[in-house]
């Protein structure tokens, strides 16, 4: 098998002190030490949590959300669940935002299984057309509400149960 010395290694990075003397340049690389995250603990979508090998050790979480998101709270709260981070006592909220869009939230209650609409209406904005900005929010309010997980999850529970309580 014939290799072909002209060709040179690819470039790897490593760590190290570079020194120049004058025209001269010496690499010492760093021995390798410790790991600077212990107990990596990753979830779906690239969610991390970790404990720092600093002098003072910190648990660092590294959480994202869509900037759209009705309710980012509740989002990240799934995160940190999924990654197995729960608070000692239980911090689930009463209601869970489902819509936030121009004027007009939406929040759901689990527990009680109740819908809350509530909407902002700029009167001297409106003030001709307020019936069909009303009439818009709730218009809106239909077709955001199925775009939901949370709403849809507990709408199909209902189902299955016969819907009452």
């Amino acid at each position: 098998m014939a290799t072909n010395l002209n060709q040179k290694p690819k470039p790897r990075k490593m760590r190290g002190v570079g020194t120049f003397e004058g025209d001269d340049f010496t690499f010492r690389p760093c021995e390798p030490g410790e790991p600077t995250q212990l107990n990596v603990k990753t979830c779906k979508g690239g969610k991390t949590y970790e404990t720092t090998s600093e002098k003072k050790p910190q648990r660092v979480a590294h959480l994202s959300c869509p900037a759209d998101a009705a309710d980012p709270w509740q989002e990240y709260n799934a995160q940190l669940k999924k990654l197995g981070i729960k608070p000692l006592t239980p911090q689930q909220p009463e209601t869970t935002r489902v819509v936030k869009e121009n004027g007009l939230e939406c929040y759901l209650n689990e527990q009680t299984l109740e819908l809350t609409v509530q909407t902002t209406l700029a009167l001297p904005t409106h003030f001709r057309n307020w019936q069909a900005e009303l009439l818009r929010q709730v218009q809106l309010v239909v077709r955001r509400l199925p775009a939901n997980e949370t709403f849809n999850k507990t709408i199909n529970n209902l189902k299955k149960q016969g819907g009452t309580k």
